[in-house]
C-alpha cells in the first residue's frame, strides 16, 4: 500500500499549502511531494521526498540513471524518470539564468577560491552589454608571465561577442598589490582592448584580499 498526500493532516498537506499561501511558501520537500504524489509502505511522500533532496541536488538527478533513482524505496520506472527530467529541466533554466558581474563585491564572490590558488591563474570574465557573464577563460600563470600575450584575452571575446571583459589573477604570495609588471601588461591589453572594441573594466589581484587597478587609480581604464 502506498502513502498518498491524503494520508498527511491537512495542515501538511503541500497541495493544500500551495492553493492557500501560493507555490513560494512551499520547502523543495513539499514541491517535490506534489510532483511524486505517493510514497511507499511506512514512508509517507514528503519522508520519500526528504531522503531523495538528502541525496541529490535537482541538478544532480539530470546525471543520474534511472537504475540509480530507483534504488529509493518508493521511487518506481516512472518517478524515476519525472526525477530525471525534473533535474534536467533545472539545469537548462539555471543555463537561460544568466549570472550579472556589476562591481567589485560580484568579483570577490566569484573568485574567493583564487586565494588558495599555490600557481598563478588569470581568470577572465567577458561580458555583454548589460553586463551579463558569457564565458568564462582561465589561463595558466598571471598576465606578467611567460605564454601569456595580450591578444590571447580577446580570442573568446570575438569569439562570443563581448563588449567588455574583467581580468582577475592571483599571487599565491598573497601580496595583494599589483607589481609593475602587471601594471605595464594590463595597459597594453586595455590598449588593445580600444582597438578590438573591447572595453577593459578592471583588472583586479587577489592575494590575502582584493586589489581593483581601476579604484586604485593605478592606472587609467
Amino acid at each position: 500500500m502506498d502513502y498518498t498526500i491524503k494520508d498527511l493532516p491537512k495542515s501538511e498537506r503541500p497541495r493544500e499549502k500551495l492553493e492557500n499561501h501560493g507555490s513560494g511558501n512551499l520547502t523543495d520537500v513539499e514541491l517535490l511531494s506534489i510532483i511524486l504524489r505517493t510514497g511507499t509502505k511506512g514512508k509517507n511522500v514528503k519522508e520519500l521526498s526528504s531522503e531523495i533532496l538528502n541525496t541529490y541536488s535537482l541538478d544532480e538527478m539530470a546525471d543520474r540513471d534511472l537504475s540509480e533513482l530507483k534504488e529509493f524505496e518508493g521511487v518506481s520506472r516512472v518517478k524515476a524518470g519525472q526525477l530525471k527530467s525534473l533535474g534536467e529541466l533545472s539545469r537548462r533554466m539555471k543555463k537561460q539564468e544568466k549570472e550579472r558581474i556589476q562591481s567589485l563585491s560580484d568579483v570577490k564572490s566569484t573568485c574567493g577560491d583564487m586565494k588558495y590558488m599555490e600557481e598563478e591563474v588569470l581568470r577572465v570574465f567577458y561580458l555583454s552589454s548589460g553586463n551579463e557573464l558569457l564565458e568564462t577563460d582561465e589561463f595558466e600563470g598571471s598576465v606578467d608571465s611567460v605564454g601569456i600575450e595580450p591578444r590571447e584575452v580577446f580570442k573568446t571575446a570575438l569569439r562570443v561577442n563581448s563588449v567588455a571583459v574583467i581580468l582577475v589573477h592571483n599571487h599565491p604570495s598573497g601580496e595583494t598589490e599589483a607589481t609593475k609588471q602587471d601594471l605595464q601588461t594590463t595597459s597594453e591589453i586595455v590598449e588593445l582592448g580600444d582597438k578590438l572594441g573591447v572595453e577593459v573594466l578592471d583588472h583586479v589581484i587577489v592575494g590575502e584580499g582584493f586589489f581593483s587597478m581601476r579604484q586604485s587609480s593605478s592606472m587609467s581604464f
